[in-house]
């Protein structure tokens, strides 16, 4: 079965290939570079990667791959964010790292029914062993108990915290785009070795409740790019239906 989902991760990948990339990535390439370095070079980061890289090798999909990606991308947002605030330099990198640690805790507990409270608890734990301290590590939490999908979020009454939550959530509903169709929707099969045709008999509802993402993005930059990233990856998941369809016909 790992044989047959890394053949059809192959092919979404290839599908893929024949669309655009989210123009996110064009227009926002400088917030990008600036979050990337911090990503691969400060020392707290580096040391949350570090640890958290311990509890995310098997995680149903949400890996420490996506949790770069969600941390990568977060930063961004803030950066973005924290521009149009015209917030002074030094907040808007301690923001920037913060959110980053946030996104490569996110899902620490992915495999439990409330993953983001139980992951939000768990990220406690890396505070506590790392002795490291800030005095928003409280808005980390609340962030990671706010990413939940479909989940009214906590109130939050800062608006450094507030820019934390909504960057974290957003990052992490960009990965419901094409990220969604050529890489976790595949690991996550694979890993529970889950048959064919239930995938193939529920694709389309599934692809109903990723459109309803669409509405839900937080920040201003968000919502100015997370609907494209849903709009690629339904394009996507569309062709992949087809494929499915045409390689396994008699699951229909």
């Amino acid at each position: 079965m790992a044989d047959i989902y890394e053949d059809l991760m192959a092919a979404a990948r290839s599908i893929a290939a024949c669309f655009p990339a989210p123009r996110f990535y064009a227009e926002c390439a400088a917030a990008l570079d600036l979050s990337r370095s911090l990503f691969e070079g400060h020392p707290r980061v580096l040391q949350c990667r570090q640890w958290a890289s311990r509890f995310l090798q098997e995680n149903l999909g949400h890996g420490i791959e996506h949790a770069g990606k969600v941390a990568i991308e977060a930063g961004a947002l803030v950066q973005i964010e924290g521009e149009r605030q015209a917030l002074p330099a030094p907040i808007h990198r301690e923001i920037t790292i913060l959110v980053q640690i946030a996104g490569l805790l996110h899902d620490l507990c992915r495999s439990e029914i409330r993953h983001a409270q139980a992951s939000a608890q768990a990220a406690g734990r890396f505070f506590e062993e790392s002795g490291l301290f800030s005095p928003y590590q409280a808005y980390i939490r609340i962030a990671i108990a706010n990413h939940e999908a479909f989940v009214p979020p906590v109130p939050i009454d800062s608006a450094i915290g507030q820019m934390i939550s909504d960057a974290l959530y957003d990052a992490d509903k960009f990965r419901w785009g094409p990220d969604n169709f050529t890489l976790t929707l595949w690991e996550m099969l694979r890993a529970r070795r889950a048959p064919i045709g239930p995938l193939i008999r529920r694709f389309r509802k599934g692809m109903e409740g990723i459109a309803r993402i669409k509405g839900t993005f937080r920040s201003e930059a968000g919502k100015t790019f997370g609907p494209e990233f849903i709009d690629l990856g339904l394009q996507i998941g569309q062709k992949i239906y087809a494929f499915l369809l045409e390689r396994f016909p008699q699951e229909r």
